[in-house]
């Protein structure tokens, strides 16, 4: 079954990185100077946003990413933010190089119960709607692909299609949206959105023109004319000593429909991420050698790219 996930996940990746580069611009201009420098886009990493509910949380996209070969590897908790998350591994062979490994996955969820109880009955309101999810089908239509490997392209579609297609519940009142910013950008931001790749993100240690964060976050700002989020105080969120450096552009905006209107809303951004290989291993590409897990103190400021920007 390992060649069957490698085949879906692939498909799934492209087909997600495909519907993302087509909505926001900066991509292909990033990704283009990238590649006029000689480097390709490897990508280090995709996150997914969710908000709490039995039918719609982190557990049901972590269980989509399960039946695709991927294992859930560490847990966060951003209090600040009230969020928790998890990171997933993709299935990896030693000795393989960073680039022929195919994205980490990052999840998060809403803590609900540190809200207000204003924020709570709104959020479930709309989180109430969502009465089952696709996973059984999922699971029974992937056993299935063993016998007629001819059904993975539509396999892989169905899953691209639930990773894709935005909010499972009903489109939101504006007065609602509001409600929730007003507590976290984050929830605002996913109830609008829903299931869909908030960020994908780059492999700066990986490239050959650009020997460090601050290098390329210099060509992105002077060059390409693109922002960058400063929040925290700096353009970089973490240090060598915690492996893990990162940086990120603002989200482009994108016009809404709400159920008494339309409004443009921060969409999606690009992250950039330096890692350094762990102690006493070489800095030569080897997926293992790097540390492969996230920091909190980077990625509580890296979800300020979708804040609404006055």
């Amino acid at each position: 079954m390992l060649e069957i996930q490698k085949f879906v996940i692939d498909k799934v990746i492209k087909n997600l990185w495909q519907i993302y580069r087509n909505k926001v611009s900066q991509v292909k201009i990033i990704e283009e100077a990238i590649r006029n420098q000689g480097d390709e886009w490897s990508e280090d990493h995709i996150a997914f946003r969710t908000l709490p509910g039995k039918y719609c949380d982190m557990s049901v996209m972590q269980q989509v990413f399960e039946l695709l070969g991927y294992t859930k590897c560490d847990e966060y908790v951003f209090k600040d933010k009230k969020l928790n998350a998890i990171s997933m591994n993709p299935p990896v062979e030693n000795g393989v190089h960073s680039t022929k490994v195919f994205p980490k996955v990052f999840i998060s969820v809403l803590e609900l119960s540190s809200f207000s109880v204003e924020f709570q009955n709104c959020l479930l309101n709309y989180v109430c709607d969502v009465q089952s999810a696709p996973l059984e089908k999922f699971r029974t239509d992937f056993q299935n692909l063993k016998g007629n490997p001819a059904k993975m392209n539509e396999f892989a579609e169905s899953i691209t299609l639930f990773l894709s297609s935005g909010a499972p519940w009903r489109k939101p009142i504006f007065d609602d949206y509001e409600v929730l910013r007003k507590e976290s950008e984050y929830a605002a931001w996913t109830l609008v959105y829903g299931n869909t790749p908030n960020h994908f993100t780059v492999s700066i240690h990986l490239m050959k023109k650009f020997k460090s964060l601050k290098e390329f976050n210099d060509f992105v700002q002077n060059n390409l004319k693109i922002s960058l989020n400063s929040a925290g105080g700096s353009i970089i969120k973490g240090t060598p000593s915690v492996k893990l450096e990162q940086s990120a552009t603002l989200a482009e905006e994108s016009l809404v429909p709400f159920q008494d209107g339309y409004k443009k809303i921060p969409y999606a951004f690009v992250e950039f991420a330096f890692r350094h290989p762990l102690e006493g291993k070489s800095h030569n590409g080897i997926w293992e050698n790097y540390y492969q897990g996230f920091v909190t103190d980077n990625a509580d400021k890296i979800f300020e790219s979708t804040n609404i920007r006055n």
